[in-house]
């Protein structure tokens, strides 16, 4: 990458701007398979939990020591005009649309898949990630009555950072160039609005919607692609594919028809944009990537409007884009695993919404890149660092390569005596349909490493595992490079003294015991024929009774959702139904908590295969007609001992409950991970407000046998919270 200025950028504008015109005519070429021996199998939950790691690698500012999950990454860059964020690539430099390109992705697929980081413990290392992301982004606006006056949008000169080779922590400041603007940045400012947007629908932080809201009307305002700074490196093909991505979040966070409008109107239209030729009225143009996320502005439009036209529009670009063939997709020469991956996350989430099976093809996809096939002609290799026998090892990466100069690298290809293990990192992969590859330091092509290249990789993970369900996570300890920490906790327990006088008690205890009578009651709600989305009053009721019919046979999906006080999108009781010729489909779903909220809920057909419409919604009401109680008075007597107190017992653990607030959840796992990577700051005794306390530490301890607070404790805890496991272990 070095002395390249970046090549990949311009190649990559010169094919998507091809490809627009092309794809109704040719599809991307797509090279013969060679099976060979297994690499990482289908083990998709390391994966999951290995390629989260590269962020942890690229991070930067102030806070990275305590930060990282990496023991040989430190804090590095702490005269940054704004601290915080991610390097992009082997480099140094804070480029903006590739960073926003990417915590947008890595949030979304959090929010298709959720059940896979929940259920393989990967949701608190995410969060982080995410948080981390977030508060960069915040940091590089400012906001001045709820607009944006300025906006720092490239920490770092390509050219110059690109001359030096040394890892960041010693890296000077001479290359740290702030970008910043008042009035353009489009590009960037939508790619960040929408990180934004997705992060605070996953994880609710009101801050960071605010931030997004900003962002966006800064965007449209503007309506510019950033250019100083970004030179050769990140040059934006357009603002407005990057706009409507953000208008589906926001949508999707505020359920403000504004922003569906918004997206809407860029699927539905051409000729807008930078470029004249922006809008998918014809189709989607391109594969998921930094420079275009018109697919994901695809998909978003989709889900929401549930219309099967607007999935085909998926579909048709992914099934003339490697779709169904058993060969590796090959978009380009510059990072082609990236856009297999890419294509791969896209195809999943699709396939989640019924819209057409691509899982199988995705689980032949995942197995070049896991190494279990090579590509053309050339032997397999696993293109994910540090997951298999056969995984790549040389990336193309100045903090892990350990080599401090260009003359101290030379011409090696591998790295020196101190280099690290770049754990989870995908590298760009085969250059050309034959399969060629070069594991080697020094080739910026085949083993790039960046930001972007990662994202689309680590929700195909989550989309594969929640799919097959297969491999598992490893401890920490066995993985080069990762932190784990231990704190043991000493408890105390009591012991009865045979010498000691005891003490006789008789109580007597009365428990009451309340039986409530109702009777269930049943209203119609009065909807019109053919519809397909439906808001109901629901004035008070128990309950909602959904019947679906339609003319012909088929399937589809849909949901209820509502807009809680705090202005806050909702949605509870999806579902999936598939009915004969002229039958129905019926479902319930309670409403408890939800009429405190609002009384006022949408029902939506999301998307069919056929003519399916609301046919009938019925409230229900359990109405109390009776209420009885029940007292019945126990004597119990009870013999105590005067007691002395040893070390070592496990009295009084709330197992889990890491923060003390009486319930186990998420927040417990991230307060765990957060004491064992900071101490200083979140420990006992550490410096932050909400640091873990003796009784937290006490608590936090899952295993049955106490054996100290480790990692293991976090993924035991959101283990917990899905009705995995119980607690203890």
């Amino acid at each position: 990458m070095h002395m390249m200025n970046k090549l990949k950028s311009a190649i990559l504008s010169g094919v998507v701007a091809i490809s627009a015109l092309a794809a109704p005519l040719s599809t991307a070429v797509t090279p013969s398979l060679t099976v060979s021996a297994a690499g990482a199998g289908d083990d998709y939950a390391k994966l999951l939990q290995y390629s989260l790691y590269f962020y942890d690698a690229n991070m930067c500012g102030d806070e990275v020591s305590e930060t990282s999950q990496l023991t040989w990454r430190g804090d590095c860059h702490t005269s940054d005009a704004v601290k915080g964020g991610f390097h992009d690539a082997g480099d140094h430099v804070k480029f903006g649309l590739p960073a926003g390109y990417s915590a947008a992705v890595l949030d979304w697929g959090y929010y298709e898949f959720p059940e896979a980081y929940d259920s393989t413990g990967q949701t608190a290392h995410l969060k982080v990630i995410g948080d981390y992301f977030a508060k960069f982004f915040r940091d590089s606006t400012t906001l001045s009555g709820g607009s944006v006056t300025n906006f720092v949008y490239q920490i770092g000169d390509g050219n110059a950072d690109h001359a030096e080779w040394c890892a960041p922590e010693i890296q000077g400041s001479s290359s740290r160039t702030t970008f910043s603007t008042s009035n353009g940045a489009s590009d960037i400012a939508a790619a960040y609005a929408a990180a934004l947007a997705a992060h605070y629908v996953n994880f609710g932080n009101a801050e960071d919607l605010t931030y997004a809201k900003a962002l966006f009307e800064f965007s449209t305002k503007y309506n510019s692609c950033a250019t100083d700074g970004v030179g050769s490196f990140y040059d934006s093909w357009d603002y407005y594919d990057n706009q409507a991505f953000a208008a589906g979040w926001l949508y999707l966070a505020t359920n403000d028809s504004t922003y569906k409008t918004f997206l809407n109107t860029f699927m539905n239209s051409n000729g807008k944009g930078k470029s004249g030729q922006a809008g998918c009225q014809w189709g989607v143009y391109s594969t998921l990537n930094w420079n275009n996320v018109s697919m994901g502005a695809a998909i978003l439009q989709a889900e929401i409007t549930g219309s099967s036209s607007d999935w085909s529009k998926v579909t048709t670009y992914i099934d003339g884009h490697g779709g169904g063939s058993s060969d590796y997709y090959f978009e380009m020469q510059w990072g082609s695993a990236r856009y297999n991956t890419a294509q791969q996350f896209t195809a999943l989430v699709a396939s989640k919404y019924g819209a057409k099976d691509y899982y199988s093809w995705s689980k032949g996809q995942m197995d070049y890149i896991l190494g279990n096939k090579g590509v053309g002609s050339a032997s397999a290799t696993c293109f994910v660092v540090g997951l298999a026998d056969n995984s790549a090892k040389y990336p193309h990466h100045r903090a892990a390569s350990g080599y401090n100069s260009f003359d101290e690298m030379g011409s090696n290809t591998g790295y020196s005596s101190n280099g690290h293990v770049l754990v989870g990192a995908l590298v760009g992969g085969p250059v050309n349909s034959s399969g060629s590859y070069t594991d080697s330091v020094q080739d910026y092509t085949a083993n790039e490493v960046t930001l972007d290249y990662n994202a689309a990789l680590v929700g195909a993970a989550a989309g594969l595992y929640k799919k097959y369900q297969t491999g598992s996570v490893v401890a920490t300890s066995s993985i080069p490079g990762v932190k784990e920490s231990s704190v043991v906790i000493t408890t105390t327990t009591t012991t009865q003294d045979p010498n000691l006088p005891t003490t006789t008690t008789t109580t007597a205890a009365t428990t009451t015991t309340t039986t409530v009578v109702t009777s269930k009651r049943v209203e119609e709600v009065n909807i019109a024929s053919g519809q397909t989305e439906v808001q109901v009053q629901l004035n008070g009721a128990d309950e909602i009774e959904i019947v679906v019919s339609a003319n012909s046979g088929g399937s589809g999906n849909g949901a209820i959702d509502y807009t809680d006080t705090t202005g806050n999108y909702k949605q509870f009781g999806s579902y999936n139904y598939s009915m004969s010729s002229g039958g129905t489909y019926t479902t319930s779903e309670s409403l408890s908590g939800v009429s405190a909220q609002n009384d006022t809920v949408t029902v939506h057909i999301w998307w069919s295969d056929n003519s399916s419409v609301i046919s009938k919604i019925n409230l229900i009401y359990y109405d109390v007609v009776d209420v009885k109680t029940t007292t019945t008075t126990t004597t119990t007597t009870t013999t105590t001992t005067t007691s002395t107190t040893t070390a070592g017992g496990d009295d009084g653990i709330d197992y889990g409950n890491a923060n003390c607030d009486d319930i186990v959840n998420v927040a417990d796992a991230v307060l765990i991970l957060q004491s064992l990577a900071n101490p200083d700051k979140y420990g006992v005794n550490g410096s932050d407000k909400d640091h873990i306390t003796e009784l937290g530490y006490k608590n936090a301890d899952c295993n049955a046998d106490r054996d100290g607070v480790t990692s293991m404790d976090a993924l035991y805890v959101q283990q917990y919270t899905l009705k995995i496991i119980t607690l203890p272990v």
